[in-house]
């Protein structure tokens, strides 16, 4: 994929009648207990399966803890879906970059 096709791709992911269902769906599924938030044990087996995906070590406590504080902006311990934006955000334009 050259630099343009990555743009575009970039810009179409990250529109909003591909990025909203994308955070909607997936924010659902990592939302176990169905609280409405992210606690920590929930972004675990989330990071867990993307480590798990990706093929590349799991990851420690200490970094399940530095993407809770660097997710959790408000500093309740959980993360909401506005939170939660930002890792799928980052997921996707991580995905698109490594092709």
């Amino acid at each position: 994929m050259n630099p343009a096709q990555k743009e575009e791709a970039k810009k179409k992911i990250l529109s909003d009648e591909v990025f909203g269902p994308l955070v909607d769906q997936t924010f659902s599924d990592a939302d176990t207990d169905k609280s409405g938030y992210i606690e920590r044990s929930e972004l675990a087996e989330v990071l867990k399966g993307l480590h798990f995906g990706l093929g590349i070590p799991a990851p420690t406590n200490e970094d399940i803890d530095k993407e809770l504080k660097r997710l959790d902006t408000n500093k309740d311990g959980k993360v909401s879906k506005t939170e939660f934006r930002v890792l799928v955000k980052d997921l996707a334009l991580h995905c698109i970059d490594a092709l």
